[in-house]
Order: C-alpha cells, then sequence, then structure tokens
C-alpha cells in the first residue's frame, strides 16, 4: 500500500511515518521537506493523489479541510482510496480551554469528512476521523504536566490498525485518550 502524510516530522505524524513505513511505502509532506500546507496545497494533492491512503495531518488553519475537500473530489468513487483526518478530542465542548480556533476547526474538518460520507450513497473512498486526547508534542509542551498524556506512538498503533483493515471495513470515527 502507498500512503502519503501531512507533517511527518514531528509529534503524531512523525511517529505514523515510523510506523506505517515498517510494512508499507510512505511518502512524507513536511515544512522541513519543503511542503508548507499553508501554500503547497496543490503541489501536495498533485504528489500524491496515485497513493492508496493520504494521511490529513499537518494543522494550518482550513489547510485541513481544503486537502479533505480535494482528496475527496479525486477519490470519492474509488473503493481502493482511504482518507485520514486527523482531528482531535478538543472538538467536543468542555474538552478545550483552546480559544484560538484550534477546536473549532478540528470540529469543522470532522464534521465536513461525516457530510461527505453520509452524502453520497454512490461514493466508495473510505474516511477515518480520528480524535486523539491530549498527546504530548510540541504543540501540548504549555499544558499542565500532570495530564496524562498519550505519546505519539500510542496514537500510531490504533490509527495504524484501523488504516490496515480491509477495504470494506470503515472505521468512521476513532477516539484515543488516557483517562483524564
Amino acid at each position: 500500500m502507498k500512503i502519503a502524510i501531512t507533517g511527518h516530522t514531528k509529534g503524531i505524524g512523525k511517529a505514523l511515518y515510523d510506523n506505517l513505513s515498517q510494512q508499507h511505502e510512505v511518502e512524507g509532506y513536511s515544512r522541513s521537506n519543503g511542503f508548507d500546507i499553508s501554500n503547497n496545497i496543490d503541489i501536495i494533492v498533485r504528489a500524491s493523489k496515485k497513493s492508496d491512503v493520504f494521511i490529513n495531518n499537518a494543522f494550518h488553519g482550513m489547510a485541513q479541510m481544503t486537502l479533505l475537500n480535494k482528496f475527496w473530489d479525486l477519490w470519492k468513487y474509488d473503493e481502493t482510496k482511504t482518507i485520514v483526518n486527523i482531528s482531535s478530542l478538543s472538538k467536543y465542548p468542555g474538552l478545550s480551554g483552546n480559544e484560538n480556533g484550534y477546536s473549532a476547526l478540528k470540529a469543522a474538518l470532522s464534521h465536513q469528512a461525516f457530510l461527505l460520507m453520509f452524502s453520497n450513497k454512490e461514493r466508495k473512498c473510505r474516511i477515518i476521523n480520528v480524535n486523539p486526547g491530549y498527546v504530548d508534542t510540541e504543540m501540548t509542551a504549555h499544558i499542565d504536566q500532570n495530564i496524562n498524556m498519550l505519546t505519539p506512538e500510542e496514537c500510531a498503533g490504533p490509527i495504524a490498525y484501523a488504516i490496515n483493515q480491509p477495504q470494506h471495513i470503515e472505521i468512521g470515527e476513532l477516539s484515543i485518550w488516557r483517562p483524564f
């Protein structure tokens, strides 16, 4: 299986890249190798469209939503394709003190994915929405360290499991967290 992933050099993206590279051909697109999703969306889509799986991991404003919509337009009738959106449990009210729009953008991403999945009865492409809780990454360095955080590797295992399911099995939403 050929897999493309954005944000593959840090955090959950790196853990997924390392995990999935053991069994699959994985291509990574990150700022560190010249692919900033804030201004390289069309380049990433062209480079990744022949992949079997697109992992929509890197976060930058509405870029994840744009990538979801572009891959959906390309793949919606292809039963061999899977889109994986890395969202967040912070999309749920009360689970985030985040006030800079991150939670709202993650909620919008998940909502859009479900609209796409359920509004087209002819669609074939799988979409997996992943909602990690607190994960010990650079993004959470400012959070109270008494919170029981996941490691990126603990997130990667269940996500890889969902991706590796037979194509007729769709895990539409996967939430991963340690008890608070």
